[in-house]
């Protein structure tokens, strides 16, 4: 019995020592190394527009994935038709959107001390509304040298983290965990959750939209996935993926809206998740790649 103790005392310590090491080298933790491989495909969406409203003149609306190297980005249908819709109705004519490419200034003289944006305006290149999906084509090919060339910091010409993503059309199954990433703060910091897909696909409902016509009735999100998480409205159209792998699954919606558009969102086919319950969506992807092959849109595939 003594030998069998000190067996399970010295595995207990090898667990131990394991996961110390593995909190000490991030290498080792395959959740880390998938950020870093998911992060240079990973935007901001900002919006601009001409409200009357201090608050309403410019904002984060959502997230976003390149998904091409000609310039186009992935993101939530709502992240820019909801929130330019709430944007008018608080009076604004005209808003802009822009996307947020990271570009690095942690290194020479008077560097930062993390990461940074250059925006380029963007416009909606074609939506899937029933699967909460937009493609968004940016004024200027942020691969292209010529953009590259014209970012400057003092006499400095910064590195561009960049690259295009990567997407899986496998669905990933109920109880597994994965990562979804994103850019919901003012500072160019991006944010990961680690959390556990919640259910099987869920079903399309018709519901009756707010503020829509009586009787008119819409199809919610089909096929989405509950995803165990309160997700920051920041994140909506960010990239769903597995720890340990870097190819995008699904396109995450957050269940808690922006005040700016919270009028304009639909009735959610789960009651209450208006009132942030605890679950957000994952849209699979093989919808995202049909729309971007009905748009000639290459992508990359495993």
């Amino acid at each position: 019995m003594k030998v069998h103790a000190s067996a399970v005392i010295i595995l207990i310590g090898f667990i131990g020592n394991h996961a110390a090491s593995a909190q000490r080298n991030p290498a080792k933790d395959p959740a880390a190394a998938s950020i870093a491989l998911m992060k240079p495909s990973v935007v901001q969406i900002k919006f601009k527009s001409d409200s009357a409203k201090p608050e309403h003149q410019q904002g984060i609306a959502g997230t976003g994935i390149v998904v091409s190297d000609e310039g186009y980005v992935l993101t939530a249908a709502h992240v820019v038709t909801g929130t330019e819709a709430g944007l008018r109705v608080e009076g604004a004519t005209k808003v802009e959107f822009f996307v947020g490419i990271s570009i690095d200034t942690t290194s020479g003289p008077g560097a930062d001390s993390r990461t940074s944006f250059a925006y380029i305006p963007c416009t909606i290149k074609d939506t899937d509304p029933v699967h909460d999906i937009a493609i968004l084509q940016l004024a200027q090919n942020p691969f292209a040298e010529a953009f590259r060339q014209g970012i400057k910091i003092g006499d400095k010409e910064p590195k561009v983290m960049l690259s295009v993503a990567k997407m899986d059309q496998s669905v990933p199954t109920e109880g597994q965990t994965i990562l979804v990433s994103g850019y919901p703060l003012s500072i160019p910091t991006l944010v990961t959750q680690k959390r556990m897909i919640a259910s099987e696909p869920v079903t399309a409902a018709l519901t009756q939209r707010l503020h829509a016509p009586a009787g008119s009735l819409t199809p919610e999100i089909e096929d989405s996935i509950l995803l165990d998480a309160v997700v920051s409205s920041g994140i909506s159209g960010g990239p769903v993926y597995l720890s340990g792998e870097h190819s995008v699954l699904g396109i995450c919606e957050a269940y808690e809206p922006s005040p700016i558009f919270t009028s304009q969102r639909p009735q959610s086919v789960v009651p209450g998740a208006g009132q942030n319950i605890g679950l957000a969506d994952v849209i699979p992807i093989n919808y995202a790649i049909a729309l971007l092959e009905k748009n000639k849109i290459e992508t990359k595939l495993p």
